[in-house]
């Protein structure tokens, strides 16, 4: 039943994202809802839903994305997996405004990497015959990233309301959540 409230919200963060933020570049850059919804779901530690949000997200995006097929899901996958590592063994901190930004700058940060040497590979097997400079992914980075700060927050109200809805909806029996 989860799954299906995720691939719902989902399907709904990506219209947003699409339709609204389409409409509304700042410097040819728009944010990307289903990133900061996956970095909210990579740093719970109790749980590895956030391989399907991934998973889910990098896909419909790979749909909209001009580019080779699989590199927002790889991107995403690699990302959100790093983070839920250091949350998960790393790091102990308490979720606000400081770690956030500097964690999405990191996540971020390896996205954009792995987005550019997934196309940069593709490009060196001869599977397309256009690549994107490394100069233009770092020249739109800062850009994204601020635009994508601006909606950090309101992204972790709607992962808070999101996951106490869920909460909410499993099924208690004798202690045990199932």
């Amino acid at each position: 039943m989860k799954y299906i409230i995720y691939l719902f919200l989902i399907v709904l963060l990506l219209g947003i994202n699409l339709g609204l933020f389409g409409q509304m570049p700042i410097a040819k850059q728009v944010p990307n809802l289903l990133f900061l919804f996956t970095i909210f779901f990579a740093l719970e530690k109790k749980g590895y839903d956030f391989y399907f949000i991934a998973f889910i997200s990098g896909l419909l995006l790979d749909f909209f994305y001009t580019g080779f097929f699989g590199s927002f899901t790889l991107a995403f996958l690699i990302s959100s997996s790093c983070l839920h590592l250091l949350s998960d063994t790393f790091i102990v901190f308490e979720l606000n405004w400081k770690s956030l930004s500097g964690l999405l700058f990191g996540a971020l940060a390896v996205a954009y990497l792995v987005v550019w040497l997934y196309g940069l590979m593709v490009y060196k097997f001869n599977w397309t015959h256009d690549f994107e400079s490394f100069s233009l992914f770092s020249r739109y980075f800062l850009i994204n990233f601020l635009y994508n700060w601006a909606l950090l927050y309101p992204m972790y109200i709607v992962y808070t309301l999101l996951k106490q809805g869920v909460d909410s909806l499993t099924i208690r029996r004798r202690g045990i959540v199932r």
